[in-house]
């Protein structure tokens, strides 16, 4: 087959290389400095590795983002000084509300331990622990309702327990003094902003060409700062 300078002229430029460049594709291809064709395919390769990573990242911490939304709107259903949750359910005899809207919180604090369990950050471990730790310090309280803290972090419900439980019990440990529910509505507002800020930091910090920028901002004190309100 006869090679003409056009079919060159168009390899050279899916290759990268201006056509109009004196330097042919076996130049290049011989090439060790920066204009190689392989620090060419090199770096595109990175850049598009960083893009992909960066989109992860993303999706990771919106995910965690939405899960702790939940905790925080699940929760606050028990901790709003407005709700008419128990009202209603002592005057009609039905609780099934207020067992249905335990269960949530129960799923969703599983559902956001897991969430962040999924990636390697000591900051997420570090929310863990504040789940964690909410569970164990009312456990006591916790475990008169069936909710028990399993060995992985998770919280396990006897659902069967929590029906037997009488009013004043449920009032205790999901009345709008609930130490635990205020508990969770704290942890949930704050890694939902902490989510938001790691959002913001992967989608700015990177150049046009995809590779990370350095920032003058310390992101793990930012982050680690936001639980200095929880006691």
């Amino acid at each position: 087959m006869r090679v003409t300078s056009q079919m060159l002229a168009a390899n050279q430029l899916r290759a990268g290389i201006d056509p109009s460049s004196s330097r042919t594709l076996l130049d290049y291809i011989k090439n060790d400095d920066n204009d190689s064709l392989t620090s060419l395919l090199t770096n595109k390769t990175d850049a598009s590795t960083s893009s992909l990573t960066k989109k992860l990242q993303k999706n990771a911490y919106e995910a965690i983002k939405e899960d702790a939304d939940s905790l925080s709107k699940n929760s606050g259903k028990f901790t709003d000084t407005s709700s008419k949750l128990f009202e209603s359910a002592e005057k009609t005899g039905d609780y099934s509300g207020v067992y249905s809207d335990i269960k949530s919180v129960v799923n969703s604090y599983n559902k956001l331990y897991n969430t962040l369990g999924k990636t390697s950050s000591s900051v997420n471990t570090i929310c863990q622990d504040m789940l964690r730790e909410a569970a164990k310090e009312n456990s006591e309280a916790l475990a008169s309702v069936g909710i028990t803290l399993k060995e992985d972090g998770t919280l396990n419900l006897d659902e069967k327990k929590l029906a037997a439980a009488d009013t004043e019990t449920l009032k205790k440990v999901f009345g709008t003094s609930s130490e635990f529910a205020k508990r969770l509505g704290i942890i949930g507002t704050n890694v939902s902003s902490l989510a938001k800020a790691n959002i913001n930091y992967v989608t700015n910090s990177y150049t046009s060409s995809g590779v990370a920028s350095n920032s003058s901002d310390d992101l793990y004190s930012l982050m680690t700062s936001k639980f200095n309100s929880i006691g």
